[in-house]
């Protein structure tokens, strides 16, 4: 069994998320950027109270790369310095803002790894020996058209990490099923996750003990955050571990409405109805139409957590 390291009374008292009431995780992956920007600045003015200012923490989830994280919510105008953690190449990474001066308003912000979650995930994780068995599987994976062969699936060096394998996917409609690749890791004892992400562009290949769902629950312990006082924001769909951020003690909050992307390739092909999996029916778990700060404060009133 491991459990990560509790974070000692110093470290909390440095770390503003172990002082928050709730923490709002933003874990939207069926939308496009300019509405994930969207769905991020509605969730901040609905959560955000003049009395209590500081009690709400937010946390964005996503499969993105820190310096993608980074680089978009710059390019809107948004200061990433608003959030109190990032769970980043699907919960292979959490980054923590960090300021070089006594306040973030006079301050050069930067982001620092949990090396303590480094630690946490890296148990039997493949390294190198594990690149180079999936850089060969890839040769495998082909379209073919009469004689011609085309591969469909490339390493992707500029969004991997330490802990994440990112392959690019040529042609989703080709994706081989993931219950495959992880047969054929099992028959090599190799321990680790893999999913689709990114509208099923792209692949992932992440510890085992590194998941979006593990990461929240890694917080939750590190920092001394109540589970129930956790409410996860997703869209309709998403990448291929969507299911696992619906069920548990947390809440969540499902936002439908057109502006989700349809459905891909990821969740299409899945042999069995959601609801067999997920108790959609849990008072754990609200839906709501649309995303705008209205239709996101009224969710969250729905389950307790203090709107303006």
């Amino acid at each position: 069994m491991r459990s990560p390291a509790v974070g000692s009374e110093e470290e909390r008292s440095k770390a503003p998320i172990s002082g928050r009431k709730h923490i709002i995780v933003i874990s939207v992956d069926s939308v496009n950027k300019e509405n994930l920007v969207r769905i991020i600045r509605n969730a901040i003015e609905a959560a955000h109270t003049e009395n209590t200012p500081a009690s709400t923490g937010f946390v964005l989830s996503t499969s993105l790369t820190i310096s993608e994280i980074c680089s978009l919510l710059v390019s809107v105008g948004m200061h990433p310095a608003g959030f109190d953690a990032f769970i980043c190449n699907s919960g292979s990474s959490i980054y923590y803002p960090s300021y070089s001066g006594n306040t973030p308003s006079n301050s050069k912000v930067t982001h620092v790894i949990d090396r303590n979650h480094q630690s946490h995930i890296e148990y039997r994780w493949g390294g190198e020996g594990l690149r180079k068995y999936l850089v060969k599987w890839a040769t495998s994976v082909v379209e073919r058209k009469g004689r011609i062969e085309r591969q469909m699936i490339f390493e992707d060096s500029e969004h991997s990490s330490t802990y994440c394998l990112a392959f690019k996917v040529v042609n989703p409609n080709h994706l081989p099923p993931l219950k495959e690749l992880r047969k054929l890791m099992r028959i090599q004892s190799l321990r680790c996750n893999a999913l689709y992400n990114h509208s099923a562009t792209r692949l992932s290949v992440t510890p085992i003990h590194a998941s979006r769902s593990q990461a929240i629950r890694y917080l939750f312990v590190r920092w001394g955050i109540e589970l129930p006082n956790i409410v996860v924001m997703v869209g309709e769909s998403g990448d291929s571990d969507y299911e696992e951020l619906l069920g548990g003690l947390h809440r969540t909050i499902i936002l439908k409405g057109d502006f989700n992307i349809a459905a891909n390739r990821i969740h299409t092909v899945r042999r069995y109805p959601l609801q067999d999996v997920v108790a959609l029916d849990s008072s754990n778990i609200i839906e709501v139409q649309g995303c705008t700060t209205e239709d996101i404060k009224s969710a969250l009133r729905q389950i307790g957590v203090p709107t303006q």
